[in-house]
């Protein structure tokens, strides 16, 4: 069963929100980013729990960071250069997030590291430390990445002479969306899966105000 758009309510009164919750009653699309408009789920979820999470993470997670990229890539001459961090950021703090869906837990030096492992190419496995202690945090935490870097297009994986990793912006990209993409098949498939899964879900509606 899929996500009809008939089907999606949004409690707010506004017609947009670029970000954050709005939880004013009215009836309005699903939207993706607002835990407050997402629908509730069952005790037991079921593979319907995944459509949602596919609306979530691709509709809205990846979808909106590709239109920022194609909104670069045509009204820059210069591409992504001088502007990659901002990207950088956004894949490492999507990363981050999709990772604590399939984590029981588990401290984010664990669990990016095991998510990488599992549902990306598997090139990436031998830098997974790499994209969760240089990349994810030194964006995130100092907005500067020590020893490694990203190049901006779609360069492949590359390893410096000193055992860093150099990326593609664009490459991780999509390393980053078929990793989603694996990860929802396996959802599917794994009922235990999706009970973690259901339970990062449910912790992030729990601050939903009537």
């Amino acid at each position: 069963m899929k996500i009809n758009d008939d089907d999606r309510v949004l409690s707010t009164g506004l017609p947009y929100s670029a970000s954050g919750a709005l939880v004013s009653a009215s009836t309005r699309p699903f939207v993706p980013r607002l835990p407050s408009t997402w629908p509730v789920i069952g005790p037991d979820p079921d593979p319907f729990f995944v459509d949602i999470l596919e609306h979530l993470f691709l509709d809205g997670m990846l979808a909106e960071l590709t239109n920022v990229c194609n909104d670069i890539l045509t009204n820059n001459p210069t591409g992504l250069q001088g502007r990659g961090h901002v990207v950088g950021v956004s894949m490492m703090s999507i990363l981050d997030s999709v990772s604590q869906f399939a984590s029981d837990g588990q401290r984010q030096c664990i669990r990016i590291p095991e998510y990488i492992e599992r549902y990306f190419p598997p090139e990436y496995n031998a830098i997974r430390q790499d994209v969760s202690d240089l990349y994810r945090n030194g964006l995130i935490h100092e907005w500067f990445m020590r020893k490694v870097a990203f190049l901006p297009g779609n360069e492949p994986l590359m390893v410096q002479k000193n055992g860093s990793p150099v990326l593609g912006l664009l490459t991780f990209r999509d390393a980053l969306r078929g990793s989603i993409q694996r990860f929802l098949e396996d959802l599917r498939a794994d009922g235990a899966k999706r009970k973690i899964a259901a339970a990062r879900y449910r912790l992030l509606q729990q601050d939903i105000r009537d």
